[in-house]
């Protein structure tokens, strides 16, 4: 499956699919990790508006294939955010393509350290691209329920 994906940039007209894929991505893969509180916390911030925010101001791709959306990723200055893909097309190097992406662009741009915040979900995948943990934080969310997720930094080779 891999040679048939393209790795593009996001449009204003992905808006839908990539809203749609996140939630069901956050749907079905956080639910095991996470109280429905932290779910709910992850489902409202990466809201139509903040994806849209996040790709005016930065660079923002998306995985297809077919013209299916099943990935995405987002590069905002140091910070690698909103990497999800659809856990049908997961463990399949979907998500590794999309973050070399975001790293060639880093470099393009002369950032070479990146920083991101880590779900629980997500930090042995970003362990195995070569990010470290810096430290464990929590957000509190509502009713006393905690959201817990590492804050990781890479450092790029430039050469």
């Amino acid at each position: 499956m891999l040679q048939n994906i393209q790795i593009r940039e996001f449009t204003d007209d992905d808006l839908q699919a990539v809203y749609q894929l996140i939630q069901h991505t956050i749907d079905v893969s956080y639910r095991e990790a996470y109280p429905e509180e932290a779910v709910e916390f992850f489902k409202d911030y990466h809201s139509e508006e903040q994806i849209l925010n996040d790709a005016a101001n930065g660079y923002t791709v998306v995985a297809e294939c077919n013209g299916e959306i099943f990935g995405t990723g987002t590069l905002s200055g140091t910070n690698i955010r909103r990497v999800f893909v659809n856990p049908h097309h997961q463990q399949k190097g979907t998500g590794k393509l999309i973050v070399r992406q975001l790293e060639k662009k880093a470099l393009i741009e002369k950032v070479t350290t990146l920083d991101l915040e880590a779900s629980l979900v997500s930090r042995q995948f970003w362990e195995s691209l070569g990010f470290v943990i810096q430290s464990e934080e929590y957000f509190p969310v509502s009713n006393d329920k905690r959201l817990h997720y590492s804050r990781m930094t890479k450092t790029l080779d430039i050469s």
